[in-house]
């Protein structure tokens, strides 16, 4: 490990890493997900933990080193970012730095890092292919056969009936099936006894019986951090929209005392006020 967090982890990340049968579970899911057949007795497994996740509020990403490779999940559970590749790839960058010594940088000698591997787990309720790719050269201003590239495998795992992996995954199938009662049960008026009711619920189908039996309160702190990031990303896309269409409608005034227009008409067309109007003309003209 490299730093310790100061962010709250999802269900996912504690799941998959934190918890005491994060390696288990995690093992399993990589597994899945790629096709392999690793046995935990025959390998050589080790948590790779970074000071910020790819989220500040709480931390939804799984980093581990698996017999030579590096491997990151991310958990989505909203939209699929189309900027993820460029997201794993400071990620990645970041781990490279821990793992590699300074001094080594500078040597004549290749020092040898993990082959990467790059996986998005989605649970949400947009409607996406059960399989994609998202490539980083997707985001270059020209595809010229550019050498740096950054491949990241979406699976969506919305639905535990239908998981698009290459073989069968109880704690997969266990923890979408567990987010489908957390979204359905969702209160936005009284939150923490939805969420109280999901894991009861949960628990009562024999849904990741065991873990939630284990840290019910801390899988509870857990979905309020997440609900709460949530809720604080919806204000602050609210926020810079209305910023944005504020500075659009200035700029659209500006011309239009620029071409005489009225400062009735102008606060009329832009819906700013005559003081606002009155401020940029002095300013403009």
């Amino acid at each position: 490990m490299f730093i310790n967090r100061k962010y709250k982890d999802s269900v996912f990340t504690d799941l998959f890493g934190s918890d005491r049968d994060g390696k288990k579970n995690f093992l399993e899911l990589y597994n899945a997900l790629s096709g392999s057949d690793y046995k935990l007795e025959e390998v050589t497994l080790e948590r790779k933990v970074i000071e910020q996740s790819l989220y500040k509020t709480y931390n939804n990403d799984v980093s581990w080193e698996i017999n030579g490779k590096l491997i990151v999940l991310v958990e989505h559970q909203s939209t699929i970012n189309e900027n993820m590749p460029f997201r794993c790839l400071e990620y990645v960058t970041r781990i490279y730095e821990g793992l590699m010594p300074i001094k080594n940088r500078y040597s004549e000698r290749v020092y040898k890092i993990p082959n990467p591997e790059f996986y998005v787990v989605y649970v949400g309720k947009k409607e996406l292919p059960t399989k994609q790719e998202l490539k980083l050269s997707d985001a270059f201003y020209k595809k010229d056969g550019s050498n740096l590239e950054l491949v990241v495998k979406v699976r969506n795992c919305t639905n535990p009936d239908i998981l698009p992996i290459e073989k069968d995954c109880a704690i997969l199938k266990q923890y979408s099936q567990f987010i489908q009662i957390v979204e359905n049960t969702y209160n936005k008026k009284h939150p923490k006894s939805s969420f109280k009711k999901a894991i009861e619920t949960a628990i009562s189908k024999g849904i990741l019986t065991g873990y939630l039996d284990r840290k019910s309160r801390e899988v509870f702190n857990m979905l309020c951090a997440k609900y709460d990031y949530k809720m604080d990303i919806a204000v602050k896309k609210e926020e810079a929209f209305a910023e944005g269409k504020e500075v659009a409608n200035a700029e659209a005034a500006k011309k239009m005392l620029l071409k005489n227009y009225s400062i009735s008409d102008i606060a009329e067309i832009t819906g700013l006020s005559t003081e606002q109007i009155i401020e940029l003309k002095e300013k403009t003209l």
